[in-house]
């Protein structure tokens, strides 16, 4: 019986297995191991060196000088710059045309992130195109009309949360029914409550036992809200001097270029650095003993968060989680039963969020319990490939 290709697409930047970091490319790294076997599963993006997952092929998609160099330009330029958009169009458009050529013989096409790279594909009789929505970029303005041009040619359009299939179904109402729901998952044998964390973490960080950690995880970038956390931490750590906030994660992915916000956070934590740490990138498997090492995870997102990782990661290990109240985070957290959900953009009540919770541990340790029970319910990587694969098998 011949099994079914499926070509899985990431975007234009990192490689998988993810050696850069970058949430997509884990997300694709784990569910494509998850389901080679009975399917034929290729990865396409750019090259990782030898990094391999066994059982899953991979095909590299090298970078080109042109793209190299417009790649800098976007690493230099601020978020709003026009120049990001044109060095964005430019290294889509060439690597899309590249993707389009590797996909050619596949059963399934299954596209992450990138609705751009559709109208490079052409289908075969007999293909599937599958896209899988992580952000809300469906919603880009300036992108819409190629975005319209683009769904028609997927079958399925997948999204990490009702926020996200939402919002999509109000941009293209014509493309309603293509628009579904899966939720994200984590692996809670990897991310759990370790009972010796702090141990795994020497040579990296020294936490001090008489301490207590907040820790932030994420992209230092102004839609994650760290300067809001910053702001917040000012009065938390007024009112409990021995609490440390540690903050992780570079400006996109490990060795991303250094920015102008990431010189801000650290000019307004100056007047409290001696309790704030910076560690910069930190890989997962360092990352499942931090979350679990600490006191208390804040995510302070002040955008439409959809539904980040850190939030299954953070509930998974058994630490109280304290998040804005955005995008999809609710589908997931529900407030005081597994967690804590602020207003987003506003470090009072950030503050006070996270000092009730350090004057209460036993209420702290009671919603953390609950938060890990509902990812070991719910939300594995084996529940997501089975509804994967079951969306897969239900193509006509």
């Amino acid at each position: 019986m011949n099994q079914t290709s499926i070509a899985i697409v990431v975007p234009e930047l990192l490689p998988v297995p993810p050696v850069q970091g970058g949430a997509v490319e884990h997300w694709v790294d784990e569910a494509s191991v998850r389901m080679a076997g009975e399917r034929r599963i290729t990865v396409v993006s750019r090259p990782a060196g030898d990094a391999a997952r066994p059982g899953v092929a991979y095909i590299g998609i090298p970078w080109t000088p042109l793209e190299q160099y417009f790649h800098r330009i976007k690493e230099r330029v601020t978020w709003r710059h026009p120049l990001r958009y044109l060095a964005k169009i430019q290294n889509v458009y060439s690597y899309g045309r590249r993707v389009a050529a590797a996909v050619a013989p596949f059963d399934v096409v299954y596209l992450h992130n990138e609705p751009n790279i559709l109208l490079f594909l052409r289908r075969r009789p007999g293909q599937k195109i599958v896209l899988h929505m992580h952000n809300d970029h469906l919603s880009m303005k300036m992108f819409r009309w190629f975005y319209r041009r683009a769904l028609a040619k997927a079958d399925v359009v997948l999204c990490v949360s009702d926020y996200i299939r939402r919002q999509a179904v109000a941009q293209f109402p014509e493309h309603a029914a293509r628009f579904q729901v899966l939720f994200n998952s984590t692996d809670p044998e990897v991310f759990q409550p370790y009972p010796a964390a702090a141990a795994q973490l020497d040579g990296l960080l020294q936490l001090d036992p008489a301490r207590r950690y907040l820790l932030y995880v994420g992209r230092l970038n102004p839609v994650k809200g760290v300067h809001v956390l910053i702001e917040a931490f000012a009065e938390i750590h007024r009112r409990h001097p021995d609490v440390r906030l540690i903050i992780t994660g570079s400006s996109f992915f490990g060795g991303a270029a250094r920015t102008d916000y990431e010189r801000q956070l650290e000019a307004l934590a100056k007047p409290i650095n001696h309790a704030i740490i910076f560690t910069g990138f930190l890989p997962h498997e360092k990352l499942r003993y931090l979350y679990a090492a600490v006191d208390m995870i804040v995510l302070p997102s002040v955008w439409q968060d959809p539904c980040p990782l850190v939030v299954l990661e953070a509930m998974a290990s058994g630490t109280l989680l304290v998040s804005s109240a955005v995008g999809g985070i609710p589908e997931v957290m529900e407030h005081q039963v597994n967690g804590l959900l602020v207003a987003p953009n506003d470090p009072a009540a950030l503050a006070d969020a996270v000092c009730g919770a350090l004057a209460a541990p036993a209420d702290s340790a009671a919603m953390a319990a609950a938060a890990r029970a509902k990812i070991v319910r719910g939300y594995t990587w084996q529940r997501l490939v089975n509804e994967l694969t079951a969306t897969f098998d239900g193509l006509k």
